[in-house]
């Protein structure tokens, strides 16, 4: 069974963003919109509704990273984020963004409403031209000077970098250089999109071949892949991974919910997702491999069903004993492809 009390919400403000990154599912590698998106946001008047007081006073984090949109572009992400300190001031606050929205009197408030108790992780994925090739979009310059402007105004800022093969050689340099901003400290890492693939096209809006993205070649930024894709085109094989899973699921050890910008209530972000995705058209066997979490987390949430905080605030639906037989689907040979994929070691070291 779920845990009824909850410490953490994990929380997507919007799905909207204005970023067109070629590994988000938002966009077909970085060119056309998919038409799942909703382009919803969390509004104010509906957050106090969803999330009683009593509720939000025994929260112990509260951060929205979102999986399509960036908070940041939320309309009332600053009056949101300063009622749950005013509500819960000893409550970890934190933002994840691409940090290229916003002027500078917005960073330099809510670096006062984050306190020290807070902190925004920003993404530099690295230099002026070369931060561009992913986080298409975007402006180095800006995302600067809106880092600039936080620290200044006593915020904590810590920076998320994806290493490619195009910014590899810059990682010293770039962490130095975001050190002296005054960044409490610089995460590098390989991103595990790519799985095994050699590349990965990027599009325009026109659906055009604009340039290629390459995985990092330096091994301490590669994420080690441990099955190579091809092996899950076998339905014999894929039953043996997921049977031999030991599956720890991280929502429960953490008590955390995840609630996307409709209201909908789920035990992470990964599986909420799947949920508002539909299956890809498989040109590439990375495409087969997405899908089968999509569909088979669809199956598992229709048996243990989705709350919605626009029928029962979250208070009520935690009286209500959510997800009794989510256990199913972390045990035996029916686990869930997306729980294998994020809480175990099966896939990747």
């Amino acid at each position: 069974m779920y845990p009824s009390t909850i410490d953490a919400i994990h929380i997507e403000l919007t799905d909207k963003c204005q970023a067109a990154c070629p590994m988000c599912a938002r966009n077909y590698n970085g060119g056309i919109e998919r038409p799942f998106i909703k382009n919803k946001e969390i509004y104010f008047t509906d957050f106090k509704k969803w999330f009683p007081k009593s509720f939000l006073q025994n929260i112990n984090n509260f951060y929205s990273c979102g999986n399509y949109g960036d908070p940041v572009f939320a309309r009332d992400c600053f009056e949101i984020y300063s009622y749950v300190r005013e509500i819960s001031p000893n409550a970890r606050l934190a933002i994840h963004t691409n940090g290229s929205l916003r002027n500078q009197s917005w960073w330099e408030n809510l670096a006062k409403v984050m306190g020290n108790n807070g902190e925004v992780i920003f993404a530099v994925d690295g230099f002026k031209g070369k931060h561009e090739l992913y986080r298409r979009n975007t402006s180095f310059e800006k995302i600067i000077e809106n880092i600039t402007t936080y620290v200044n105004s006593g915020g904590t800022a810590r920076v998320d970098s994806l290493v490619f093969s195009h910014n590899e050689d810059d990682v010293e340099e770039l962490k130095n250089f975001l050190l002296n901003l005054g960044v409490k400290s610089v995460n590098f890492k390989g991103t595990k999109r790519f799985y095994n693939l050699d590349m990965l096209p990027v599009y325009n809006n026109k659906n055009e071949l604009e340039y290629n993205l390459y995985p990092t070649t330096k091994l301490e930024f590669k994420p080690e892949v441990k099955i190579p894709m091809e092996k899950f085109l076998s339905n014999k094989f894929l039953e043996n991974v997921l049977e031999n899973a030991t599956v720890i699921p991280q929502c429960v050890e953490k008590r955390e919910i995840f609630v996307d910008p409709q209201g909908n209530v789920f035990p992470c972000c990964y599986v909420g997702s799947d949920y508002v995705e539909e299956p890809l058209e498989e040109k590439i066997i990375l495409h087969k491999l997405r899908n089968i979490s999509v569909l088979d987390t669809k199956k598992m949430l229709q048996d243990i069903g989705v709350p919605n905080l626009n029928l029962s605030n979250i208070v009520e639906i935690l009286e209500q004993n959510i997800w009794t037989d989510i256990n199913n689907y972390w045990q035996g040979k029916n686990k869930c492809m997306t729980c294998v994929k994020n809480c175990s070691t099966q896939l990747y070291s």
